[in-house]
């Protein structure tokens, strides 16, 4: 993509990690995407990487804007979660300015690495900000440690239940609610229409295919793209939907098994995310002994990696039914979507 997104606006400085800028034909919504703000989840870049060439091949059938950005790119090159914190629990305001604070003091070699991307990502949200023609729309795209299949999240507002729910995998509820700093959060305090994919475990190839055909299914809900004009989102659906039919469609989380790096937590072998698990089951291990479930329900994102924050969630499925939408020229016409 060049540097004006193709579409003939004021040229601007590439910066590192814009996968793609895409300006379409005419005003409308923005749709921005990022991909590997964890550094051993490569899924969504390359996914992000192959959707941004064939949207912007179509750039001339595109009304509004589409824009990919790789998240921690020093993270993404040592293939680690990440290297000094975690970039997707960075995103508040007080977090925000003491990596300022350290970046206008240190010397360049004690420079942070995840300060020097959080600000790196946050000129290319200002640049949103300021070149968006409509409203914003975004799909964070993630992987897990642990297999299971994929699913989303979302807040809890209608605009953000029109928008996740035009993925067709399992939705859970209140999950991002417990979780702080992290984009999406931020992000809504802008205004912005958000929504979370977990396209898998980390390793699998059908992570990256799940990973682009949730963000073809997220331009047609921007209504970026009309139905006849984005075949693969049609395709992406029937595949989803085939390989979630057997899963909930809505849960909701009930527990987060909170971790630190001390405790040396590990989860026993054969784990997966939407087991049936019950209370009172040995999990994992830690520096005091085993570790159960405090509750029954669906285990969701055990944790099979060397960093992170939480060692397992508990769900529970919801009973609401996921209304039928008409394909129709836009699917920001979505009427809304109960969870």
């Amino acid at each position: 993509m060049g540097e004006d997104g193709g579409g003939g606006g004021v040229r601007w400085e590439r910066p590192e990690g814009l996968i793609g800028w895409v300006e379409g034909k005419s005003e409308g919504p923005l749709l921005l995407c990022v991909g590997g703000l964890h550094g051993n989840e490569p899924a969504g870049v390359r996914a992000l990487e192959e959707v941004a060439v064939r949207v912007g091949a179509r750039r001339h059938l595109l009304e509004g804007d589409f824009v990919a950005v790789a998240g921690n790119l020093q993270a993404l090159d040592a293939n680690r979660r990440f290297l000094s914190y975690d970039l997707n629990r960075a995103w508040t305001r007080s977090r925000i300015e003491n990596a300022r604070d350290r970046m206008r003091s240190a010397n360049d070699g004690d420079v942070l690495p995840e300060d020097r991307e959080l600000l790196r990502m946050l000129a290319v949200l200002d640049e949103v900000a300021a070149r968006k023609r409509g409203p914003v729309h975004v799909l964070d795209l993630h992987s897990t440690s642990g297999g299971g299949g994929p699913f989303s999240t979302a807040a809890d507002r209608s605009a953000h239940r029109r928008f996740v729910t035009a993925i067709p995998v399992p939705m859970v509820r209140q999950l991002n609610v417990h979780l702080e700093g992290t984009l999406t959060r931020y992000l809504d305090r802008l205004g912005y229409t958000t929504a979370v994919f977990e396209s898998g475990q980390h390793e699998e190839p059908e992570a990256r295919e799940r990973a682009a055909s949730a963000v073809w299914l997220a331009i047609r809900a921007a209504g970026l793209l009309a139905d006849a004009d984005a075949p693969e989102a049609r395709r992406g659906r029937v595949a989803l939907e085939r390989e979630c039919r057997h899963l909930p469609q809505v849960l909701e989380m009930t527990y987060r098994h909170a971790i630190r790096q001390e405790d040396r937590y590990a989860t026993r072998p054969g784990y997966r995310s939407f087991q049936l698990v019950r209370a009172g089951q040995v999990i994992g291990d830690d520096r005091h002994g085993e570790v159960v479930t405090p509750k029954s329900g669906r285990l969701l994102m055990p944790l099979y990696q060397e960093l992170g924050e939480e060692g397992f969630f508990i769900v529970r499925d919801i009973a609401a039914a996921r209304t039928a939408v008409p394909d129709r020229t836009r699917a920001a016409g979505m009427s809304a979507v109960g969870w």
